[in-house]
């Protein structure tokens, strides 16, 4: 993994790039929904053979962070309100955990060295940087003090979220230390400006480290692709065949896929499965595909044309979840993961045929709760 940090070393002085993780981590539900939200963290001066490994306790939990409450039936003001000291808490108690990271907040620390005992029993002069955090969508939002459904790592208007952008046409990437000068000036127009890139004001910890705060969320298998990207096309494939009336045979061909190696055979059908972890979904793309294909098959001259786009599509996406856990990656890999993720996106309209949108759910909801009432 590539990292760039802003640090100025000097000889014989020792980079410490610090990657820090977390996770709300839902407990048990027999005692109610109880949550955790722990941050852990790791270096990245040991490989990652060897960070991955349990026996070898490299990485730490720091702190348990806050749950905030949950709102319900209150008024959208006492509800911003309530956010927003939320974020506020959130940060305060970052501070402390990051204290010895934030030199400007932190005017003793020698511009951010100490000296370390390392492993060998000698001191080395080192210096911390906060290189990565590894979380999820919904916790780079909090994090990084933005709104709502819009992109942690650049500007994409909300309206092109989801389309696809060539590599050579890439929107402009978040400027955090813009972010900070337009909340510190605590003005209408500076207020106007965050509103107008999605972005709350207040103090953001991240914002006072010297680091690239952009280039601190990294791409992981497990929240990117595993259960996200693949979770929504499982969610689609399911939704089509239940509208083409081949759901009893996806069911059928998903649970007759044998054991083979390290596959296990599924005794649940997609819909019994109460939660997917990252292992089963990692097992399902690799059959996933010829489960469809074989569901698809035959069907009217109307029909074939749709199946086959919801083949090539799901062909598509597991293509490149294929290519991305690769370790290294040169110029050939990179085009064929562009060239699947253009397949993707050109056929991936075939799976809202027959899905009813977000303002005709609403539109339902509401006349379903009227009819009710009546």
């Amino acid at each position: 993994m590539l990292i760039e940090v802003k640090a100025t070393l000097t000889l014989g002085d020792t980079l410490v790039p610090l990657i820090f993780m977390s996770d709300g981590t839902h407990l048990s539900n027999f005692a109610g929904d109880k949550t955790e939200w722990p941050v852990y963290m790791t270096i990245g001066n040991r490989s990652s053979k060897i960070r991955q490994m349990p026996s070898a306790h490299t990485v730490v939990m720091v702190a348990l962070l806050l749950i905030p409450i949950k709102n319900r039936n209150i008024p959208q003001k006492r509800l911003d309100e309530q956010r927003q000291t939320n974020r506020e808490v959130l940060n305060e108690v970052l501070r402390r955990v990051l204290q010895p990271l934030t030199i400007k907040l932190n005017p003793s620390a020698e511009s951010g060295y100490y000296n370390v005992l390392c492993a060998d029993g000698n001191f080395r002069r080192c210096k911390p940087v906060l290189a990565a955090w590894l979380a999820d969508c919904a916790e780079y939002r909090d994090l990084h003090h933005l709104e709502r459904h819009v992109c942690f790592w650049c500007e994409c208007p909300k309206n092109e979220l989801g389309d696809y952008v060539p590599s050579d046409k890439q929107h402009p990437q978040r400027d955090h230390d813009l972010y900070r000068t337009l909340s510190d000036a605590n003005t209408k127009a500076a207020d106007a400006e965050l509103s107008s890139r999605h972005v709350h004001r207040g103090f953001n910890v991240l914002r006072h480290i010297p680091c690239i705060v952009s280039d601190l969320p990294k791409p992981d298998l497990l929240h990117t692709m595993q259960i996200g990207i693949l979770d929504h096309l499982q969610k689609w494939i399911f939704h089509f065949m239940k509208t083409h009336e081949r759901l009893d045979k996806y069911n059928a061909i998903w649970l007759s896929v044998p054991a083979y190696h390290d596959l296990t055979p599924k005794n649940k059908t997609y819909e019994e499965f109460s939660q997917w972890n990252g292992k089963e979904m990692k097992e399902m793309s690799r059959y996933l595909l010829g489960v469809v294909t074989q569901s698809l098959r035959g069907g009217s001259p109307t029909q074939r044309p749709i199946f086959n786009r919801a083949i090539e599509c799901t062909r598509a996406l597991s293509e490149f979840y294929m290519y991305a856990p690769y370790k290294s990656h040169d110029d050939a890999t990179l085009s064929y993961m562009e060239d699947a993720l253009h397949r993707f996106h050109t056929f991936k309209d075939v799976f809202l045929l027959g899905r009813a949108g977000k303002k005709a759910k609403a539109t339902a909801n509401a006349l379903r709760t009227e009819l009710v009432k009546k």
